[in-house]
């Protein structure tokens, strides 16, 4: 009996071993045959129509060696992007999937309605990753991702490159389908997108969107979004330009009210962090205090940057010209009746009782709140001059 068991393990091994190198090259055959048959979307795009119903455009890379074109569009309507997504499978030879979608774009005039509803869904979808990059693009979403570009090639995963690189470069803050639904419903916080121009043959980053909720109300430029992230986070990389009165050198204007009495200057950041401290609740006063290392990159006058005292009237300069910049800013944003700052945030975690507080109440106490910028800034080394 133990002679018969001792022979007929080896054997129940081979058999094991055997079925499971047969399942394994069933299932690469399988695999390789749902690949052939299915698309893989890199970027869609989503533009409201007169009647009310969505436009949804797809970019899909042609994996066909043959082919003419090395992407392939589908566009359809529909009242939900599921069954938008329905309707392009009808198009395509192949079964349309959304697991490489790196970006998705909606129109201005969709964004002014909401986006709560369409992000929702998108977000919901098992198949698509949170980490897709949504962006707001000035003008139809068809429109962009249909014209025949002549070098981008697959523009889904061009416009993926374009937004990663400057998220990386500290040009703009990072809008994830994640990091947006956390701002939208978090309270004392609003969302922001990237906001995407097309001139011509080339696209760029014009600037930041913001919302208010899920509705898209204005854009800031990239400098303001700088001053942006200046203040709710730490930089370890980035650049800002600015000028500053000549006279404050010991130099004489040239000509009265005229660019030549300014020096322009360049400052690349070397590292900064910010510290909010809310010193009084009612109404609300926020001291920001930012500190700044950075180093010149460029100026527009020949100056002997290894002279401490004139180091000093630049950092000085430097320190009231982003004071002066932040509280525009912030002018700016309460006219829009948009924080996309996060001081609603910090104040409710700085009170006691306020965890229900709604973002209508933060709005009201947001615009009677007195912002205090103190910004100590060191120029660390010295660049090129012009």
């Amino acid at each position: 009996m133990r002679h018969d068991r001792k022979y007929a393990m080896p054997l129940l091994k081979r058999f094991l071993a055997l079925w499971c190198s047969g399942i394994l090259i069933v299932t690469g055959c399988s695999d390789r045959q749902i690949f052939d048959e299915t698309g893989l979307a890199t970027a869609v795009g989503y533009d409201l129509l007169k009647d009310g119903k969505i436009r949804g455009t797809s970019v899909m890379p042609s994996i066909n060696p043959e082919a003419r074109n090395k992407i392939q569009i589908l566009s359809a309507t529909g009242e939900t992007s599921k069954g938008i997504r329905d309707k392009m499978n009808l198009q395509s030879d192949k079964r349309v999937l959304g697991g490489q979608i790196r970006v998705a774009l909606y129109s201005e005039n969709f964004a002014k309605k909401g986006l709560g509803s369409i992000i929702d869904t998108l977000y919901r979808d098992s198949s698509l990753s949170s980490r897709i990059y949504l962006c707001v693009f000035a003008g139809e979403t068809y429109d962009m991702l249909t014209y025949p570009y002549s070098e981008q090639g697959n523009i889904g995963i061009y416009l993926y490159r374009l937004i990663e690189q400057n998220i990386r470069g500290e040009k703009i803050p990072s809008s994830t389908m994640h990091e947006f639904f956390r701002a939208y419903y978090e309270k004392g916080i609003d969302p922001v997108m990237p906001y995407i121009e097309r001139k011509g043959n080339e696209l760029k980053i014009k600037g930041i969107a913001l919302f208010k909720g899920d509705r898209y109300v204005s854009w800031v430029t990239p400098k303001e979004a700088f001053l942006l992230k200046l203040i709710h986070g730490k930089f370890r990389i980035g650049s800002y330009d600015t000028s500053v009165p000549v006279a404050i050198f010991g130099e004489s204007p040239k000509n009265h009210n005229s660019k030549k009495d300014q020096v322009q200057l360049v400052f690349d950041t070397i590292s900064s962090h910010s510290k909010i401290k809310l010193s009084q609740v009612s109404p609300p006063i926020f001291d920001i205090h930012v500190e700044l290392h950075a180093r010149i990159l460029e100026l527009t006058i020949p100056l002997k940057l290894e002279n401490a005292k004139l180091m000093k009237i630049m950092e000085h300069g430097l320190e009231k010209e982003l004071e002066k910049e932040l509280h525009k800013l912030i002018s700016k944003l309460k006219s829009l009746d948009v924080d996309p700052t996060g001081f609603g945030s910090i104040y409710r975690s700085n009170r006691r009782g306020m965890a229900n507080m709604t973002q209508a109440e933060w709005r009201k106490m947001f615009q009677d709140a007195t912002f205090r910028f103190h910004v100590k800034s060191t120029i660390i080394r010295n660049g090129v001059m012009d």
